[in-house]
Parts: C-alpha cells; sequence; structure tokens
C-alpha cells in the first residue's frame, strides 16, 4: 500500500479529495454539478483544465498535505477557487451567480481562505432566498479547484440564442477573464451560426468560432443534452472549456418578441382604443400573479360576488347584470399578466347610463363627460341623478352602520383561532376533504370576506373624497391635494402599526419570534401572492431573530393640524374635523378586516399545498387556476397528466416574459402599444410620481427584489429604498430608510399608511422605478409634491 502521505488523491475512495481526471464513477455525483461534468469531459479527453474536487470543508492536516501536494506537482499555480454545490449547474435551476469563486490565487494561504469562503457562500441569505424561490431545499456545498487559465479571449458558448433573435447557436466573447462579461461590466462580440456578427472583438478570428462549435457540439453529443458552455483561449491561442451547464427550464425557448405581440394583439382584438385599466387597487399585489392568485380575485368582481353587493349596498347600480360587461364576466382583467380594473366596464356599475366617465388619475374619480350626451342619455339623466343622490344619503347617514356591517366579516370561526390553530387544522384534512373544504373557503372569500374589505374601502375612498373637496374650497386644488395626506394617517394606530411595531422586536429574540407568530404568522412577505410563503411557515433562522436592526421608533411626533385649521373657514372646520375621525375610524377598521381576511387567504394557501401534496404537483399548483382544479378533483383518481403539467411550465414561463414589462398604474388601450412596443418610458432627473407620505429626504438608491435577502449591516444610514412594490413584511426595511420610492401603491395602500406612520417621506406610482433608478443614485425624495429628482 502506497504511504497514505504520498497517495494521489483520487486514489482512495474515502477521501475528501479527487482529481478530476481520474476520479471513480462512483465518486461524480457526489462532486457536484460543475465538477462532475468537467470530470467527465476531461476523462474523455476534452480540454478542460486540470482540477481536484473537494467535498468537505472540514478537512484534516493529511488531507489539506494531499491538497498542498497536488499544487506543487501540477505545477497548479495560479488557481481558481469555484462552488460545485449539489443541484449547481443542473437541467432545472443553474444557481448562477449565487456562490463565491475566486480568481488568480496563488499561494497556500490565501487558498485555504478561499476554499473556507467558498463552503460557506452556501450560507449567504441570497442563494437561500434563491433555493427557496424554486422550492429546493437547502444543498451541500463541493468546491472546485482548478489552474487558471489566463485568457487572452473568455465568453459563452449558447446552443440557442437566448435572446431568441437569431436561429442557431452564439457565441459571446470578450478581451480578457469571462467574469467582465457574466458580471455585466463590458457588452460582448456576439458571433452567429448564420454568420453574422455584432462587433468584432480586437484580433478575432474565424477559426476561434469554429474551434469553440467544434467542441460545443462534441460536448452536447457526449453528455446528450443542449448546452451553455464557458470558454477560453490562452495567451498561446489554446482553447479550454471552463464550465458547461444544461439550458434550463427558465431559458425558454418562447419567442419573448412573440409573446408580447400576441397578447397585443388578444387586447387589440378584445378591448377597443377607449379601454381604460387601472391597477390602483391591486398596488400590494407585486409582479405578475400565479394563476390560481389571479383567477381568484376575478372570481370576486364576478356579478353577484363581493365587490357587486358592495356596490348595491351603497346604492350603486352595480355589476349584477352581465350586459354591462364587455368582454368577459368579471371587471378584473389581466393585461400582460398583471390584473387591473376595467373602468370603462366599471363606469356603468356606479350609476348605470350616466354622463359620468372615471379618470384613472391621480386616484380614479367620476367626471362629467360632455361627450355621452346625447337625447337617449338624457332620458336617463333623471334616473341617475336620484342614484347619485341615494348614494351619497346612504354614505352620509349611514355610514357608521355601513362600516359595522362590513366589521361584521370578521365575526366567524376564524376570529376565535390564532394562526397556529388554522395551520394544525390544515395538516389534519383527508384528502376526500380537500377539495370541498378548498371550495368552501373560496366561496367564503370571494363572497363574504373581500365583500367586507369592498365595502369599507369605498367608504374611506368617498370620505377622502369628501375631506379633499372640503380642503378644496379654501386652498385651491394644488394644496388641497398636498394638505390631504396629513389627514390620512398620520395620527393613525392601527393594528397593521402593531403588526409592524411587533415584526421589528420579533428579530431581537426567539421569545419575541414566537410571540409574534402566535399573532401575526398567518401574514407574511409578498402575502397578496398565495404561492408565497406565510411567516408560521418560514421560521426566522437564529441569525435573524438576533439581528438588532438599528431602527428608529415606529411612529413619530403626532402631526399638528392646528396651522392649517386656521387657514379653513369657521363653517367648514367642524365638518372636516368630524369627516377626519371618521376616516381615522374607517382605516381602524379596514386593518382590522385585512388582519382577519388574511387568515381565510392562508387558509386557502394550506389547503391548495394539501391538495399539491396528494397530487404531487408542488409548487406548480398555484399556476392552475379554481376550476381547472375543480375539475382534476372530479375524476376517480385524481392526478395531474403529463400534458397539465407542461401547461403549468409553459404559464410560468410567460409569467417570466411578463415580468419583464413594466405597466403604468393606469392606462389605456390606445397607449398599450407604445408602452410595450416603443418603450416610452424615459429615463430622467425628474420623475414624477404620486405623494404617498409627505417630507424630505435625500440619499442613495437601494433597489430591492427580496427583502429576505438584505443584510442590513451593509447598509449605509441614509438609504432610499427603491422597489415596485411592498407590504407589511418590509417594516424592517423602512425602519432603515431615509424615504421610499414605489411603482406600485396608492395613497390608501399599506406602504404609504406605514410610511406615514414613520414620519418617513414616500413616493409612489414612478412608472420603472426599479430600472430607471440605478443602484447608488443620489437622490431627493419630495414626498409632499411626489417626485424624485437625482441630485448627481
Amino acid at each position: 500500500m502506497k504511504d497514505q502521505q504520498n497517495s494521489s488523491p483520487s486514489e482512495r475512495q474515502d477521501e475528501a479529495l479527487f482529481e478530476l481526471r481520474n476520479a471513480p464513477l462512483s465518486q461524480l455525483n457526489k462532486m457536484g454539478g460543475k465538477a462532475s461534468t468537467l470530470a467527465k469531459l476531461l476523462q474523455n479527453s476534452f480540454p478542460v483544465p486540470p482540477g481536484i474536487s473537494i467535498l468537505t470543508s472540514k478537512l484534516d492536516t493529511t488531507q489539506w498535505q494531499q491538497l498542498f501536494d497536488w499544487t506543487i506537482r501540477e505545477k497548479i499555480y495560479p488557481v481558481a477557487v469555484r462552488s460545485s454545490a449539489q443541484g449547481e449547474d443542473g437541467s432545472e435551476v443553474s444557481y448562477a451567480g449565487q456562490f463565491k469563486t475566486f480568481l488568480n490565487i496563488r499561494t497556500s494561504e490565501d487558498l485555504v481562505k478561499a476554499i473556507h469562503d467558498c463552503f460557506q457562500s452556501v450560507e449567504q441569505a441570497s442563494s437561500k432566498s434563491y433555493a427557496e424561490h424554486f422550492g429546493r431545499d437547502e444543498i451541500p456545498m463541493r468546491v472546485l479547484v482548478q489552474k487558471m487559465i489566463l485568457p487572452k479571449y473568455s465568453g459563452v458558448y449558447f446552443t440557442h440564442d437566448p435572446r431568441n433573435q437569431s436561429s442557431g447557436w452564439m457565441i459571446e466573447s470578450v478581451e480578457g477573464l469571462g467574469e467582465q462579461l457574466v458580471s455585466g461590466q463590458v457588452t460582448p462580440s456576439r458571433y452567429f451560426e448564420s454568420g453574422e456578427q455584432s462587433s468584432r472583438t480586437a484580433g478575432w478570428k474565424a477559426e476561434y468560432s469554429a474551434e469553440i462549435a467544434f467542441w460545443a457540439k462534441k460536448t452536447e453529443e457526449l453528455l446528450n443534452y443542449k448546452i451553455d458552455m464557458e470558454w477560453a483561449i490562452d495567451q498561446d491561442e489554446k482553447f479550454w472549456i471552463l464550465q458547461v451547464r444544461p439550458i434550463t427550464t427558465m431559458n425558454t425557448s418562447l419567442d419573448a418578441k412573440t409573446i408580447l405581440s400576441l397578447e397585443l394583439q388578444r387586447l387589440q382584438k378584445n378591448y377597443d382604443a377607449t379601454t381604460v385599466w387601472d391597477g390602483h387597487s391591486f398596488a400590494e399585489l407585486s409582479g405578475v400573479p400565479s394563476e390560481f392568485t389571479a383567477s381568484l380575485w376575478q372570481r370576486a368582481f364576478e356579478p353577484g360576488r363581493a365587490f357587486d353587493r358592495s356596490l348595491l349596498d351603497l346604492g350603486y347600480a352595480g355589476i349584477h347584470r352581465p350586459a354591462h360587461l364587455q368582454s368577459s364576466e368579471s371587471l378584473l382583467n389581466q393585461v400582460f399578466g398583471r390584473s387591473y380594473l376595467n373602468l370603462k366596464s366599471l363606469e356603468p356599475v356606479y350609476f348605470g347610463k350616466s354622463p359620468y366617465r372615471i379618470v384613472p388619475n391621480p386616484r380614479p374619480h367620476l367626471e362629467f363627460d360632455f361627450k355621452k350626451l346625447s337625447l337617449g342619455m338624457l332620458r336617463h339623466a333623471p334616473a341617475g341623478i336620484l342614484q347619485m343622490l341615494k348614494v351619497a344619503w346612504n354614505i352620509q347617514t349611514c355610514r357608521k352602520a355601513l362600516a359595522e356591517k362590513a366589521l361584521a366579516c370578521t365575526k366567524d370561526r376564524y376570529s376565535r383561532l390564532s394562526p397556529h390553530e388554522i395551520y394544525a387544522q390544515s395538516t389534519r384534512r383527508e384528502p376526500k376533504e380537500e377539495i370541498q373544504y378548498l371550495q368552501s373557503s373560496v366561496e367564503n372569500f370571494t363572497n363574504h370576506q373581500l365583500y367586507g374589505t369592498f365595502l369599507i374601502t369605498l367608504l374611506i375612498e368617498s370620505t377622502t373624497q369628501g375631506i379633499i373637496a372640503l380642503l378644496n374650497k379654501d386652498l385651491g386644488p394644488i394644496r388641497a391635494a398636498e394638505e390631504a395626506q396629513h389627514f390620512l394617517g398620520e395620527n393613525l394606530k392601527t393594528i397593521a402599526s402593531e403588526m409592524s411595531e411587533s415584526l421589528l422586536e420579533a428579530h431581537r429574540s426567539i421569545e419575541n419570534w414566537n410571540g409574534f407568530i402566535s399573532r401575526f404568522g398567518h401574514r407574511g412577505l409578498g402575502e397578496m401572492e398565495l404561492a408565497q410563503p406565510r411567516w408560521i411557515e418560514v421560521p426566522v433562522s437564529q441569525n435573524q431573530r438576533g439581528q438588532v436592526l438599528a431602527s428608529r421608533p415606529l411612529g413619530h411626533a403626532l402631526y399638528d393640524r392646528s396651522q392649517i385649521l386656521k387657514e379653513i373657514s369657521a363653517l367648514r372646520r367642524p365638518l372636516l374635523l368630524q369627516e377626519v375621525e371618521e376616516l381615522e375610524n374607517l382605516l381602524q377598521i379596514r386593518e382590522e378586516i385585512k388582519m382577519h381576511m388574511m387568515k381565510v387567504y392562508a387558509d386557502i394557501r394550506w389547503s391548495l399545498l394539501r391538495l399539491a401534496n396528494h397530487w404531487q404537483l408542488g409548487k406548480d399548483i398555484f399556476w392552475l387556476n379554481f376550476d381547472e382544479i375543480v375539475q382534476i378533483s372530479k375524476q376517480i383518481q385524481p392526478h395531474v397528466s403529463k400534458e397539465v403539467r407542461e401547461s403549468l411550465k409553459y404559464r410560468q414561463e410567460l409569467a417570466q416574459i411578463f415580468k419583464s414589462v413594466e405597466m403604468p398604474m393606469s392606462f389605456s388601450a390606445a397607449e398599450v402599444e407604445d408602452i410595450i412596443l416603443k418603450k416610452s418610458t424615459n429615463a430622467t432627473d425628474h420623475l414624477l410620481g404620486v405623494s404617498l407620505s409627505p417630507g424630505m429626504a435625500s440619499g442613495v438608491v437601494h433597489i430591492v427584489e427580496n427583502p429576505e435577502s438584505e443584510d442590513f449591516n451593509s447598509w449605509p444610514d441614509n438609504i432610499i429604498l427603491v422597489a415596485e412594490s411592498t407590504d407589511p413584511g418590509w417594516t424592517p426595511l423602512f425602519a432603515r430608510s431615509k424615504a421610499i420610492v414605489v411603482s406600485r401603491g396608492g395613497v390608501l395602500s399599506h406602504c404609504a399608511i406605514v410610511a406615514r406612520e414613520m414620519g418617513l417621506p414616500a413616493v409612489g406610482e414612478i412608472r420603472a422605478a426599479t430600472s430607471i433608478l440605478k443602484e447608488g443614485d443620489h437622490v431627493w425624495v419630495d414626498g409632499i409634491h411626489g417626485f424624485v429628482q437625482r441630485t448627481k
């Protein structure tokens, strides 16, 4: 037997080190996706740099010495230290960019540190969040040490153009290291199978493209799948394969341009140019909702359901007659994957045939429209006027009774159950019971729970408009709109405030976290999307629990209204104060109703997950709509066919394409083509939006997509938080920010209310805020007038 000290790392199968060139077949799957693929290639005489796979971070002294001996024997320095986690570079998810890579390591001391740091990168919040997003468990980390190629050129070979702009393969190349390409530091030259090219890397030869394509084809033949391949050409013009991965599911074959064009054609076919869509009501539903989430909310806007019932109880005409509707039975339409209210279909819902139209900005409201006047309209005008008077009378005289009626929706069995109890009950139902339970829960939510939400929201909107109208008489329209912000929740403390405050404290200890979960565990980040987990499902790690946030206290000094009140007529002042008091009461009730409603919402999610478990469907179940789930359940042996599973993947690919489209909060069908095809969003230094919370602040832009991946320790003191939208789960981020900027979020959204309660300037409805504003931009946020200004 050879002396262990001098043996090759691959000669003992119980070792934690395996050379790529002679690692046994039994060990390949243990080396992680990246290393195992390169080992197969190297063992088949492909041009792969020599390397060694490390299976554990806990090497003993002998193993470390074996590694150092190998580097000396192979004359390997400088080396590259790269992650090769189990599941990385897989056929479904790639984990691209989620782990650490260290280049040009030249000493054994630096090598040890790089290996340790690479192993630790699996613990990063970003990689954990990535795994959670794709429903994956945490994966074992492996590390690959390879000879460092000092490239003259480097880049990536794609079997298919990932932009879907050309047929055949595509090569991207840059001079020097490929890291500057994958990190987006430089724009590459591109070479296509057709012979076309976009720009040309200095000194590039046609033979390089031919050699890259030759080895890529041989690689595909050996591995038997289509690939993306990272490559390098060294200073001696020798070709090397650095990494090979399967084309992942999300590198879809769908042509984004074709998909967007087809959606545009669908909208043009089904809706005329005067159709206007509004997204204010769904500002907290960030991004493109899953199929089930969208279908659930669409049901609530069908005739006879929650929204219709709330309108009728206020005295409006209602949507109970399908003839009012244009293209479907729901007022809620899907436009490029997102949910919008169809304002044109909504107009007759209020006063039937009347000379009024809905104007979407700054918030949807009714205005007299002379263009609608006709003899037929005049015949219906008296009835419409009477109905308007009836609604005004109902709201003014029955507001408290109607608010109590809305609040009564919270008086059911859920009011007696804690999040723990609801969650526990969801795990005890038999499979045959589950579909009946889901149907009952959906009916309860779309008919009963949302009735209370819609009713209280309509009361809040009418009361808010009344306050603005009162202020307008003495202050004029511009100041009235500005000062109204101070009356919309600045002195308010709701159950949402309590949750936000409790969430901040929850991160300080495990006891606080458990107390928070016992009351608010049915809520969560991105909670309006049913595919998102609730807090009770994803306990915060010990590190996060122990994280002390250097935050300002929730709330601030009460706003002094006395100065504004001095400018209000003495006759109107008592009425204004009365209306403000009514508004504050309505806002508090709304938060109570939402807190209760989200219990039902969470219960629907948990019921879906139970069905997904029975049908072995996982998170894909959220891409079925409600009717499809009912149909599947009617089978004698419920199962999801291969064809249906493929359609669910297709829907998710569509959603990925639609997520790339930034739509305004409100827009007409006539504007859609310009928005999509001409990309009319202009980067500018002065971005005009809507004031959500008054105040002014300057600072540095920080764009957040997933709050769970944020490291507060790295935040400077002058962060301006920029996001598509937020919900109450973002409170810890609010507490560390100087101001908030969002693409979606109205003046009565939770983002606005929490920002006002915390004394933070906030501006909403900045279209494509996360694209126009760049990380590190210095900006001035004016929450009084509703704009964001780049300062340098």
